[in-house]
């Protein structure tokens, strides 16, 4: 029987392995599917945003685990983690005031589903301290099924961070974008610039040096004429920031292969 100390203990630990699997996953797979790209890092380094989310997943882990009674536990610590989360993303968001009331106004809309997503994480960790209680009850417990418990757990926060791959029109739009600028940078002149870059201004005088990635589905708030999309065909816009504050964006369109650039 596992006292309360080692119950909120080991809820600490459990929870920061599953924020260690998610953390690694979520913060490096878009890094690996798009070696060479150079992607815009939002918040702190990765390593340091890892270990952030480590501590998430231990505080999460702790609450779970905290009142005797399972379910308390579990809706304690999803309503931390929303509460949480919401105030991760807030910090993230920099580009203007409009963007963060659209943030906002998005985090309030989806605050009950987004509850229910990290009720599943805290389920998990009782449920491993339910399999470890019942095992140490026994002068022969089993560790294959601890170690099976234990793995379970890592294997869904793994499974959990991959979620986070970009979609394969995201990702296209990325590398069709870095090449648009690796080419553009060696234009001796406007006139050999790429097609979708001479619509650009600016980009051949102040499109220099190193630049950052970053790409999104919402490309209405950006000031650039495009053409119309079907309905239901998702359209992500790619914007360019370069170190000398100069940036501009390019909206890819399906069926159309040509993105429309412009700056904004």
């Amino acid at each position: 029987m596992l006292n309360e100390f080692s119950r909120r203990a080991l809820g600490v630990v459990f929870g920061a392995l599953m924020g260690l699997g998610y953390g690694l996953v979520s913060t490096y797979i878009n890094v690996l599917a798009l070696s060479g790209i150079p992607l815009q890092l939002n918040g702190p380094a990765r390593p340091v945003a890892v270990l952030i989310i480590v501590l998430f997943g231990g505080l999460l882990g702790l609450l779970a685990a905290w009142p005797e009674e399972a379910i308390p536990g579990v809706i304690v610590s999803s309503l931390a983690g929303v509460l949480l989360s919401s105030v991760a993303i807030l910090l993230e968001v920099r580009e203007s005031p409009i963007t963060l009331v659209e943030t906002f106004v998005g985090l309030f809309i989806s605050l009950l589903p987004r509850a229910f997503l990290f009720i599943p994480v805290a389920a998990l960790v009782r449920w491993v301290l339910v399999v470890l209680e019942n095992q140490l009850q026994y002068a022969e417990f089993s560790f294959v099924k601890i170690a099976l418990s234990v793995v379970a757990i890592f294997g869904v926060s793994l499974l959990s961070g991959s979620v986070h791959l970009y979609p394969k029109e995201a990702r296209l739009g990325l590398q069709d974008t870095h090449a648009l600028v690796q080419l553009g940078q060696q234009a001796a002149s406007r006139e050999e610039l790429p097609q979708p870059l001479k619509a650009v201004d600016g980009f051949f005088q102040r499109g220099r040096g190193q630049y950052v990635l970053a790409v999104n589905n919402n490309p209405d708030r950006y000031p650039v004429q495009r053409p119309f999309a079907d309905y239901g065909v998702d359209e992500y816009a790619v914007t360019v920031r370069f170190d000398n504050k100069y940036r501009f964006v390019c909206i890819y369109t399906p069926p159309n292969v040509s993105p429309s650039c412009g700056e904004y």
